[in-house]
């Protein structure tokens, strides 16, 4: 056994003695545990230097090709040409050797869910996980253990398995399912990606699973049951035209159309679950408003004389549709992409729709013209309107979750002073932040907790309460912004912006995280994120 430097507080030498192999190598650093930290960005976390792989601390590293969900497998590891390199997530982190496999099943676990890097190789990185669950991790979320060969039980994408030792092998392996092809009888195959997995290796392997029982030595695997996908999808304009995507590596922005003047987009394009269904909207130079659901590949012309659009999906992928004619009046539509719509009001400025999940109809909003009051009600051809401010509204922003108490209004005032709201049991207004020329809203999770955005002097700040808030500046220099969310357990904060040369950015997860550069020759964004549960 190699010599272990500890820091911190002292635990067994056993537990402290781990090796190498396709598991965790000796560990070099003990320190002492520490809270979750808020700074979290799966596809580029906020410790790696240089670009992916962290090639500033750690020189020769690359993506070895395989990456999902933001998570990227890089190398070499030991049995790629490289050596193992320590490094702690956060101040006082168990320490973590790059790119041993252990290191990306902590990675993952700490940036997807919140948990704490533990002391663990390969095979004990699902039993170790209760065993230092009270020291790592007090108030880290509840994982489930799942034993291989439960009848039943099948590891589901993110799911983080461990693979026993043997006599050849003394430290074992770890990866993360990325993918579940298997049968009502339990036979099937998973996917996984992983690190260390043998020169030549490319981050993927497939284990077979015979009769519920996961071959290649699986002992068994961690489950998050508050953990759910989400994919925000993208729209923006440039030279080129609408162009849209999920923001995440390895998927390309594709055109959906050209001249576009004004877009929106609900959804989401992956491929699993009844949701992976985008939906696009936009406006032509001549006025004329069209939509498409991504699975059809068709168009459908929906209105002549369109000043502004919006489009949304409700949890169960029902389309929702509103439109702002040239004239000032108000139409929207639900369930059909084929009409017809509903004159909803006349004598609007501008309009904003919002549409949730659960028992919540969508929630409609406008500002009237003429004393430029904000007016708000549920449900297409549902509750009458309701004025919610009786004057002086610039602009406005609406919010849903699953339940008609879980909605999110804001305003900015004629004066530039940025208002918000929760929609329901009462209106109680409470002002934001000053100096305010645009603002974006979000609900989190069922019950709603709100996300709010807003620009100001170039700059784009980010909160996740009503005032007293605790506002986080995450970029200057700034054109536009966006922010969105979902009504799902396990639904995360998704924040865009698009710089004043044109550069679009975006964040998946905690607020204060690191931005991926989209797109360049940006001038404008339309943003939505939906959750597959």
């Amino acid at each position: 056994m190699a010599l272990l430097v500890a820091l911190g507080v002292l635990v067994p030498l056993q537990l402290l003695a781990t090796g190498v192999a396709s598991g965790q190598a000796e560990p070099t650093v003990r320190v002492a545990p520490a809270s979750f930290a808020a700074v979290r960005s799966i596809q580029y976390p906020n410790w790696w230097q240089g670009g992916t792989c962290d090639p500033g601390n750690d020189p020769g590293s690359e993506s070895l090709g395989a990456s999902w969900h933001g998570l990227v497998a890089c190398g070499p590891g030991p049995t790629q040409g490289g050596s193992d390199h320590v490094v702690s997530f956060f101040p006082g982190a168990w320490g973590e050797l790059e790119w041993e496999c252990v290191e990306l099943s902590m990675r993952w676990m700490y940036l997807a869910w919140g948990v704490n890097p533990y002391p663990a190789d390969g095979w004990d990185v699902v039993r170790d996980y209760g065993f230092f669950k009270a020291r790592y991790n007090p108030d880290g979320p509840q994982l489930v253990v799942v034993t291989n060969g439960t009848v039943g039980a099948a590891p589901q994408p993110g799911d983080v398995v461990s693979v026993g030792r043997t006599q050849y092998d003394n430290f074992g392996h770890t990866a993360v399912v990325t993918a579940n092809a298997m049968d009502a009888q339990g036979d099937g195959t998973i996917t996984l990606i992983q690190q260390n997995g043998g020169a030549g290796n490319d981050g993927w392997t497939t284990y077979p699973v015979d009769n519920w029982v996961v071959a290649d030595g699986v002992t068994g695997w961690l489950h998050n049951p508050s953990w759910t996908f989400q994919w925000p999808l993208v729209g923006y304009t440039s030279p080129a035209g609408f162009e849209a995507g999920v923001t995440s590596p390895g998927n390309d922005y594709g055109q959906v159309t050209t001249d576009a003047s004004s877009i929106s987009v609900s959804g989401y394009a992956g491929s699993l679950g009844a949701n992976g269904d985008e939906l696009f909207g936009y406006i032509d130079p001549q006025g004329n408003f069209f939509v498409q659901q991504g699975s059809s590949g068709t168009w459908y012309f929906e209105a002549r004389h369109a000043k502004s659009i919006a489009v949304t999906t409700t949890a169960s992928g029902v389309p929702v549709l509103a439109f702002l004619s040239t004239n000032g009046d108000f139409y929207a539509e639900q369930g059909s992409l084929t009409g017809p719509f509903t004159l909803e009001a006349t004598g609007a400025t501008s309009i904003a729709l919002a549409a949730g999940g659960g028992s919540a109809f969508p929630l409609l909003g406008y500002v009237r013209t003429g004393d430029a009051a904000f007016l708000v009600k549920t449900g297409i051809t549902g509750d009458a309107w309701t004025v919610v401010q009786a004057s002086g509204v610039r602009s406005i922003a609406l919010a849903e979750a699953s339940t008609p108490a879980s909605g999110l209004m804001g305003y900015v005032s004629d004066s530039g002073v940025f208002y918000a709201s929760e929609a329901s049991p009462e209106i109680s207004w409470t002002q934001e932040a000053a100096g305010v020329t645009a603002i974006s809203v979000a609900a989190v999770g069922p019950t709603g907790e709100p996300l709010l955005g807003y620009l100001a002097g170039a700059g784009f700040y980010v909160a996740e309460s009503l005032s007293p808030a605790r506002w986080a500046e995450e970029a200057v220099g700034v054109a536009e912004i966006a922010v969105a969310s979902n009504a799902e357990p396990g639904a995360s904060p998704v924040l865009a912006y698009v710089t004043t040369a044109g550069d679009l950015c975006v964040l998946q997860g905690q607020i204060s995280g690191r931005f991926s550069l989209q797109a360049s020759g940006v001038s404008s964004l339309a943003l939505s994120s939906v959750t597959n549960s």
